[in-house]
């Protein structure tokens, strides 16, 4: 019995870029139902043609990528889109995984790793390269520690007690001050973290050893 091939819509502004796409995702075993050279014209192209998979260049003339990404997952909660970019910046990863793609890998890549890229993003599994991958989780880690290293003595303190599932009367009682203060350490503390959840305080301070995570025996 045949099994339906994935369609791909091909969406950048380097024909001869496109035209080896085109040529790889079909030697896979993909089908590549259409091509276009702009954010407009692919727009309109997944409107016209509804593909299970878009792979979509991020500079092209016009309105670019991010908005053809934008405009295109508006339309379609479903839409399943592969950016493939010369960009490893986390900032435009970041910002296209925000508006709806489930994949972002480079243009840099092997040619395994677009084939692994549409197979997951055609599954609705997020991708991405891992160039890409360990960039945004240097970013994340260096926020964190940027935050964290803004809080004072005691917040650290209240941080770390917090954490660990004291409350504000044992940690009056441990730093010796009063509930209030505490109280007020704690609030400075999580909004210069970004946070109002307990679960998120836990998580940041496993994440930087200052405790371990419940052991699932």
């Amino acid at each position: 019995m045949n099994k339906q091939r994935t369609t791909i819509l091909l969406i950048d502004d380097h024909a001869i870029l496109r035209e080896g796409y085109q040529q790889l995702l079909e030697s896979a075993g993909f089908e590549v139902i259409g091509q276009s050279g702009n954010a407009e014209d692919g727009y309109q192209a997944f409107i016209a043609l509804q593909p299970k998979v878009c792979i979509i260049d991020l500079t092209m003339p016009g309105t670019g990528g991010l908005e053809c990404v934008r405009r295109i997952c508006n339309r379609d909660k479903d839409a399943r889109i592969l950016v493939c970019s010369m960009h490893e910046e986390t900032t435009l990863a970041m910002r296209a995984l925000e508006l709806g793609a489930m994949g972002y890998i480079t243009k840099s890549c092997s040619s395994d790793v677009l084939i692994e890229a549409v197979k997951s993003v055609a599954e609705k599994r997020h991708y991405l390269g891992a160039e890409v991958a360990r960039s945004i989780a240097m970013e994340k880690l260096i926020k964190t520690d940027q935050k964290i290293d803004s809080l004072s003595h005691q917040e650290f303190a209240v941080f770390r007690m917090v954490a660990e599932g004291l409350s504000i009367e044992e940690i009056s009682k441990s730093l010796t001050l009063a509930p209030k203060t505490v109280s007020n350490y704690k609030t400075n503390m999580m909004r210069k973290l970004g946070t109002t959840k307990l679960a998120d305080i836990i998580f940041l301070a496993q994440k930087i050893g200052l405790i371990h995570p419940p052991n699932n025996q």
